[in-house]
This record gives structure tokens, C-alpha cells and sequence, in this order.
């Protein structure tokens, strides 16, 4: 067992001490993460992942000390309200682009993961806060690089695709297929303004060439106008 008490304070009671270890806690930790997404220019960044962090723990501190008045009194009442609440703050992260690009779903789950971190920081849980902290920074860090390691031998590409005319994309198609390549998971949906058709399709392209070079193909052929890559 770990002896937390110090200057004759338990850091697990709610007391003047653990509330102010717990409090910097959150700060560090929450802007450790704040700072891991504000140097990729996330919607949410430092001050906004400190600030959740540093909320779910004053409501976790709160639920205990009400505990401490009360032993009838539900701990896990209050803390639950912050696992659900933080959906609405998430939510407002998460953006659709014309080009039904959907940005923002990693802060939003990065948010939620902070608000549950603030919640053990301001439980009393230091072990696991601090793990917590480790291990999201890794993802954060790391997952980028993996997942485009893991994409890139797929051999896949979710592309958004806008040609002049929508008789264009019966030769589009022929045109994909005498590269080697397959169409699957066909959406043909509207133009912006004044273009023409806009096709969703997912493309299997063959060993031997590179995802930019499918792009550049996919760009060069009969009628299209704009190409982009969009989120699977």
C-alpha cells in the first residue's frame, strides 16, 4: 500500500492539499494534451483540453466531498453527468466539408477521453490519471503514423470525385478499369454551384504504383474536374 499522507494530510481526502495537487494535476495533464493537438491546429488546443480537464476534476472533487457529508450520497452521480455532457462540447468539434470530408471526430474523442482523466485526477486516482495522460499522448502521437502505414498497404483510396457532366462517369469508369484498377461503393451525388455531377466511390488500385500516383491518374482522366481523398 502507498503511504499518500503528507504534512499530516491524506492527498485521497478531500482536503486543502489534495485539492490543489489535484487541481495542478489536471492543468499539467490536461495541457499536455492541449498541446499535443495545438501543434496539429486542431479545433480544440491547449486551453480547451486543460479547461475540461480541469472541470471534470472540480465535479469529481465535489462529488466526494458531498460524499464525505453524506455516506448516503451517490459518488458516481455527478461524474456520470460529465461523461455525458461532454458529447455536446465534442459534438461541436466535428465539422462535415462540402466535400463531405468529416474533420474533427479525434478531438471530439480526445475531449472525452480528457473529461474522464479529469474525473480519476479529481477522484483521487493519481495512478491511473497519470497512465491515462501517457498512453493517450502515444496515441495521439503515434496513431497517425500507423494508421497511414496500415492504409498505404491496402491499396485503397475513398475518393470525392466532381465532373463537368454526369455522362462522364460511364467513362470514367471504363477508364478505371483499363488502369487495373476497381470501383466499388458508387454514390452519385450533386455538384456545387455551377459544376457538374459529384461521384463518391471507393478505388482498389494495383501493386506497383503509390496512392498519389492513383490520384494523379484519377485527376487526368475524361471529364473530371476535382479529385480529392475524404475520410473512410
Amino acid at each position: 500500500m502507498f503511504d499518500f499522507s503528507l504534512l499530516g494530510m491524506n492527498i485521497q481526502d478531500v482536503n486543502p492539499l489534495s485539492v490543489s495537487i489535484r487541481l495542478l494535476l489536471a492543468i499539467v495533464l490536461g495541457g499536455l494534451l492541449g498541446l499535443e493537438r495545438t501543434r496539429k491546429q486542431r479545433p480544440a488546443g491547449f486551453r480547451t483540453y486543460m479547461l475540461v480537464c480541469i472541470g471534470a476534476a472540480v465535479v469529481a472533487l465535489t462529488a466526494q466531498f458531498m460524499s464525505q457529508i453524506d455516506p448516503n450520497y451517490d459518488l458516481g452521480r455527478m461524474p456520470a453527468q460529465v461523461i455525458c455532457g461532454i458529447g455536446f462540447l465534442g459534438a461541436g468539434t466535428i465539422m462535415v466539408t462540402k466535400h463531405h470530408r468529416v474533420r474533427g471526430l479525434t478531438t471530439a474523442a480526445g475531449l472525452w477521453a480528457c473529461a474522464c482523466m479529469g474525473i480519476a485526477i479529481g477522484i483521487g486516482f493519481y495512478l491511473a490519471s497519470i497512465m491515462t495522460c501517457i498512453v493517450l499522448l502515444a496515441v495521439m502521437v503515434l496513431a497517425d503514423k500507423v494508421e497511414a502505414a496500415f492504409t498505404h498497404k491496402l491499396r485503397r483510396l475513398n475518393l470525392y470525385i466532381i465532373f463537368s457532366s454526369v455522362e462522364h462517369t460511364g467513362t470514367f469508369a471504363k477508364q478505371i478499369r483499363q488502369e487495373g484498377m476497381e470501383i466499388n461503393d458508387i454514390e452519385i451525388t450533386r455538384g456545387d454551384g455551377n459544376c457538374g455531377t459529384g461521384l463518391i466511390c471507393l478505388i482498389h488500385f494495383p501493386k506497383g504504383i503509390t496512392a498519389e500516383q492513383t490520384m494523379q491518374k484519377v485527376g487526368a482522366m475524361t471529364g473530371v474536374l476535382f479529385a480529392e481523398q475524404i475520410d473512410s
